[in-house]
């Protein structure tokens, strides 16, 4: 059967699900509800939004030229297990402890926590009821020196706090909640458009635009930064950059006016990946999230901070390590790679040479670069700390500010790299410190990706530069009768796009584009996305479950598989959805193209699968917004110092039940062992006795599956893969 079809409008109100940054997955425990109680619910004064957003606009226009963007008003408080909240005992073995936050009217809350210190096996969730999302569980991984600990933003305008113990553990003085951060201009887009309007300017460029062909490298080093200030918190733009040991030490630099102290920098999230899929505004999936960073060096009269983060990104990120180049060297052309107002990340060129510059009173003379005019894009608020980049990829430079606007690009000035190198002798105001460890005297240093084969891992999207992405209305003689992409009254219950990927990669999650979702209130609708091998959706390798009301409109949402998938080189991701009443509606955006194109889309219906392409009279084709996460991607692999199935390591018995030994060539150090699972993230690991070059791990606890051992060594990093069977 042969179907009529139409495109219809674009949405371009962006929302964003928030996932996890790094934690420990899982689900918050299910407490009884009893009707003489409830969860005490702890409300912040009430604050205006509108005021806010005006106050907030009139200091970008009026102020210093910085261009650091705030979105939230912050709450000092003081919240304690001890002191506030509700105790709920034994519970599946833990007893429970739940808060309630409220700020009225808040697009979303961030929470920051003092003495922070959980002991093993306790987790701390917070979650959304109305929005039906949560973040965590956070564990004693999350534990920091400095006991701060800064959560993601989290949806709406309220959010309970739950903490679980083993039963019998006074939990009370675990942490305090000091900070809520009433978000009023709507950073995580999650219903509407930005009250402020369409987020970043027009002119910006979306990084993979033409314009960012060719820095796909360089891109995924730019990471989007929140930090907590008083009163406030902003949004700047930050660089994962490398140092001459190579030993990917987590080193982000930025500027000094987004970071200024260091109790700031312990409570700044650092976001990656933070980016549409392809060249359109379709808002990206802010999960891949590091909290925590340790101040190395700043100066504020060349208005540059060098951060450490209290952790290497997983490999699930897919970090980059920017390069650089500390020469007095102004290039021909130079690049900005950025976040403005805290949109998703864009690029901006100039094919002219800059010139050296002064910027205000305060700073340093001839301290910075100026961009004279932006060929292509420019940066705004939300924008600083971004990096300056010059032909050979090298990072030379760090936004300060300046007066550029889509309207006029003119004058932006950036922190000259090369004159912060060691302008002071102070090591605690200079980057040659850190960055040449070796006291090497490089005077250029190139970018690196560290992770390779099992732990490289890459996205992977059929959509191209000059796709559209739209909700595709289908009809049905002549009326209107749903959405390819999703519901509709025809009886088409499967959607599916298929991949042609070759090689052994191991898939650990999708991203849906998602364009449309309106629920009639219910909570049991659930969309059930599976992988099949095959020439077409044929053969079912993996099925994942997911409820609806966790997906959000025109973002991309992850959805993560319970264990890693290796399809065959050609396989085909879809979706069926389930339980929704005849009034919801669920879309996943598409691109049309023309016929010479190639199709990616195919369809179930009456229990059969159809090509889209040989399925409508003029031969259109679809492909969907869907991006893959994989892992065990070799096509980038490079030089490396992490070294994985080395001879002179060993793990036995591998599968493992419960204990392991670790033996390698070398005395073992147990504060240089860490063990994460498949994507990235750390786990909790018992390690016992340690002689003769062995040592004990035990890995109770953990769900069953394939961990990697890393043993930081003098010459880099080994790295053992074990089973863990606990049966």
């Amino acid at each position: 059967m042969r179907w009529f079809f139409l495109t219809v409008f674009f949405l371009f109100s962006t929302t964003c699900v928030v996932t996890g940054q790094v934690s420990s997955g899982g689900t918050p425990l299910k407490v009884p509800i009893l009707k003489s109680r409830g969860i005490p619910v702890k409300t912040m004064p009430e604050l205006n939004n509108k005021a806010l957003q005006q106050q907030a606009a009139e200091q970008r226009q009026q102020g210093n030229r910085l261009k650091a963007f705030q979105f939230a008003h912050t709450f000092q408080v003081h919240l304690s297990p001890e002191t506030d909240g509700l105790w709920t005992n034994n519970i599946d073995g833990f007893d429970i402890w739940q808060l309630k936050i409220r700020s009225k009217d808040a697009f979303s809350i961030q929470l920051i926590f003092d003495r922070f210190k959980l002991p093993y096996n306790a987790r701390l969730f917070l979650f959304s009821e109305k929005e039906g999302k949560h973040l965590g569980a956070f564990t004693s991984i999350n534990n920091k020196a400095s006991g701060k600990f800064a959560v993601a933003p989290l949806a709406g305008d309220e959010l309970v706090v739950q903490y679980e113990v083993p039963a019998g553990h006074n939990g009370k003085n675990d942490f305090v909640i000091s900070n809520v951060n009433h978000d009023f201009i709507g950073i995580l887009k999650f219903s509407d458009r930005r009250p402020l309007g369409t987020a970043a300017g027009e002119c910006n460029i979306d990084i993979h635009c033409e314009a960012g062909s060719d820095w796909e490298d360089p891109k995924d080093a730019v990471c989007r930064i929140i930090t907590t200030k008083n009163n406030k918190a902003e949004i700047c733009t930050g660089t994962l950059i490398n140092n001459t040991a190579e030993d990917q030490k987590p080193y982000v630099i930025t500027a000094a006016h987004c970071i200024e102290k260091a109790q700031f920098a312990e409570t700044s999230v650092f976001t990656f990946n933070y980016e549409s899929p392809y060249c359109a505004p379709l808002d990206g999936d802010p999960g891949n999230s590091v909290s925590n960073a340790v101040l190395r060096a700043i100066s504020d009269s060349l208005d540059f901070a060098l951060v450490e983060l209290s952790l290497v990104p997983p490999p699930e990120y897919r970090p980059y390590y920017a390069g650089w180049d500390n020469r007095q060297v102004l290039p021909d052309s130079s690049t900005s790679i950025h976040h403005p107002q805290g949109d998703i990340k864009k690029i901006a060129y100039d094919s002219d040479s800059p010139v050296y510059s002064n910027f205000l009173s305060d700073y340093t003379p001839k301290g910075f670069i100026r961009i004279l005019r932006w060929d292509g894009g420019v940066t705004e608020h939300g924008s600083s700390g971004g990096p300056l980049f010059n032909p050979d990829q090298n990072l030379i430079g760090t936004l300060t500010g300046g007066s550029a606007l889509c309207s006029d690009p003119r004058n932006d000035y950036f922190s000259r790299f090369e004159m912060a190198w060691e302008f002071r002798a102070d090591i605690s105001k200079q980057l040659k410190h850190w960055l040449d460890p070796l006291n090497s005297g490089a005077t250029i240093l190139q970018g690196k990706r560290f992770y390779t084969d099992e732990e490289l891992c890459m996205a992977f999207t059929n959509l191209e530069d000059f796709d559209e992405h739209e909700n595709i209305v289908l009809q049905n003689e002549n009326q209107f009768a749903g959405y390819w992409g999703g519901t509709n009254n025809i009886g088409i219950t499967g959607f599916a796009e298929r991949f042609s990927i070759p090689g052994n990669e191991q898939f650990y999650g999708v991203s849906l584009g998602v364009g449309k979702v309106i629920l009639s209130g219910g909570t049991d609708s659930e969309i059930t996305v599976t992988v099949y091998n095959g020439n077409s959706p044929g053969t079912v390798i993996h099925s994942e479950t997911v409820k609806i009301n966790s997906l959000v409109s025109d973002a991309m949402n992850f959805i993560g598989f319970s264990e890693m998938v290796e399809p065959a080189d050609t396989f085909f991701v879809g979706f069926e959805l389930s339980n929704l009443a005849p009034q919801d509606t669920f879309v996943v955006y598409q691109s049309l193209r023309q016929p010479e194109k190639e199709n990616f889309f195919w369809f179930k219906q009456n229990n059969e699968w159809y090509n889209f392409q040989t399925s409508n009279n003029d031969n259109y084709c679809i492909a969907n917004a869907f991006e893959l996460i994989a892992c065990n991607v070799d096509a980038l692999a490079n030089d490396t110092p992490l070294v994985n199935n080395p001879t002179d390591a060993l793990i036995y018995p591998n599968p493992a039940h419960s204990g392991f030994t670790f033996e390698a060539g070398q005395e073992i150090d147990p504060e240089n062992i860490r063990v994460f699972n498949l994507i990235g993230q750390e786990v909790q690991a018992k390690l016992g006795n340690h002689r003769n070059k062995k040592i004990q791990i035990d890995l109770s606890g953990n769900i069953p599956g394939v961990y990697f051992v890393r043993l930081k060594t003098g010459e880099g990093m080994v790295s053992k893969k074990v089973t863990y069977m606990p049966w």
